[in-house]
């Protein structure tokens, strides 16, 4: 096995934005990505999988095992519409060897759905601060991002695979955002989440079910 894409349907989707949470240090970017799961009602329609995770299995709860993977979700009650990938906390993505392949296909995934952006959460390589870093693809998104209060990133290198899927997403000409929040307090993750998802919906003019009802 190389990989397995398991596919339960296929939605139907206008120009979605693409996001991506990695299980880093803190779960930040896995936290960010789960609330937002929640916020937009989305639904789970592929399940990835791929022999570079770690060789271990998940027991749920019910106490039936499976491999790890990544769970891709998809919300048409958004505007704009989301795709959403979630990773099991246990894969890093680190791996040298092999882990650049599948770092393509979990970019891919989203072009093949017609991503207009892509964006990615995951921990700060910086001291916590309670500020929210980003770097991006294009000079006009970081310059917005940062009159919205981010901080940029500058003359620096990204390690691991949130540098690697911005410079996929840069090759691939998809406009992409990395977003990196660091925390004010230890205990601070679901209040960091929130600003997180308060700044894409300011950039991008996300709105939720629920506020389009209104």
């Amino acid at each position: 096995m190389s990989e397995i894409i398991v596919r339960r349907y296929s939605p139907r989707l206008s120009s979605p934005l693409y996001i991506v949470g990695l299980s880093g240090p803190n779960e930040l970017g896995r936290i960010t990505a789960r609330r937002l799961v929640d916020r937009s009602k989305a639904n789970l329609f592929i399940e990835f999988y791929n022999q570079h995770f770690p060789d271990h299995v998940v027991v749920t709860e019910d106490g039936t095992c499976r491999l790890l993977r990544y769970e891709i979700y998809e919300s048409a009650l958004t505007s704009p519409n989301l795709i959403i990938a979630c990773g099991d906390p246990e894969i890093s993505l680190e791996n040298v060897g092999g882990g650049y392949e599948a770092l393509d296909e979990l970019v891919m995934l989203g072009r093949s759905h017609g991503a207009s952006n892509l964006i990615l959460f995951d921990a700060a390589p910086m001291a916590d601060d309670g500020s929210i870093y980003i770097a991006a693809t294009k000079m006009g998104l970081a310059r917005s991002l940062e009159r919205k209060g981010a901080k940029l990133i500058r003359d620096a290198r990204l390690p691991g695979p949130a540098g690697a899927i911005l410079g996929i997403c840069r090759l691939y000409r998809l406009n992409a955002v990395g977003i990196f929040p660091t925390l004010a307090k230890p205990d601070d993750a679901g209040s960091t989440a929130d600003a997180c998802l308060r700044l894409i919906e300011t950039q991008f003019g996300l709105s939720y079910p629920s506020q389009r009802s209104m």
